[in-house]
């Protein structure tokens, strides 16, 4: 996953947040 396309930047714009908080628990549950 490297460049996201600008239609997707919103939403990734607020997944931002989710993923880090996704990220650092992924490797805590698995």
């Amino acid at each position: 996953m490297g460049a996201l396309p600008k239609r997707k930047v919103s939403r990734v714009r607020r997944d931002r947040r989710r993923a880090h908080y996704l990220r650092l628990n992924v490797p805590k549950m698995v």
